[in-house]
C-alpha cells in the first residue's frame, strides 16, 4: 500500500497544480494582505473574499513537531519515526507538513528548515520540509 493522496477540489485544485510545478502557494487576501491556509472561499481574519494565490519562498523554522512512532496505515510503515512539524513560513504563516531527510532524535525547534518535494504514487508532488 502506497501513501495517501490528497482528496483534490475546486477550492484546493490551484495549490495542488502550483505543487506539480514545484512551486508552493498559498492564499493571500488582497484586502487586509492576511494569508490564508488551508484554503478557504474567504478570509479567516477580515472575512473578505479576494484572495489571490501568492508563491512562497520554501523557507521557515520549525515551530513544533511530535515524532510518529506507529504508522497510521500501512504505507507509511517504512518511514517511522517520522516528524510531523509545523513550519513557520518566511513570509509569516505556518504551514502542517513532515521533515524529512534527518533524524528525528536531531530536530530542534526554531531550527532553519526548506523546502523538499516528496514523490508519491504517480509521480505525485507533496510538499515536505527539511533541516538546513
Amino acid at each position: 500500500m502506497s501513501k495517501l493522496l490528497p482528496d483534490i477540489d475546486d477550492l484546493t485544485r490551484p495549490f495542488w497544480d502550483a505543487a506539480q510545478q514545484r512551486r508552493l502557494v498559498m492564499q493571500r487576501c488582497t484586502d487586509c494582505g492576511a494569508f490564508v491556509w488551508h484554503p478557504q472561499p474567504w478570509c479567516r481574519a477580515c472575512y473578505g473574499q479576494r484572495l489571490a494565490w501568492q508563491p512562497l519562498a520554501g523557507t521557515g523554522e520549525l515551530f513544533t513537531y511530535s515524532v510518529v512512532h506507529y504508522a497510521p496505515l500501512p504505507g507509511y510503515a517504512d518511514e517511522v519515526p517520522y516528524v510531523l512539524a509545523t513550519v513557520r513560513l518566511t513570509e509569516g504563516p505556518q504551514m502542517m507538513t513532515n521533515l524529512i531527510g534527518c533524524d528525528w532524535r536531531e530536530v530542534r525547534i526554531g531550527q532553519p528548515v526548506e523546502l523538499r518535494w516528496e514523490e508519491r504514487t504517480g509521480g505525485f508532488l507533496v510538499p515536505q520540509f527539511t533541516p538546513v
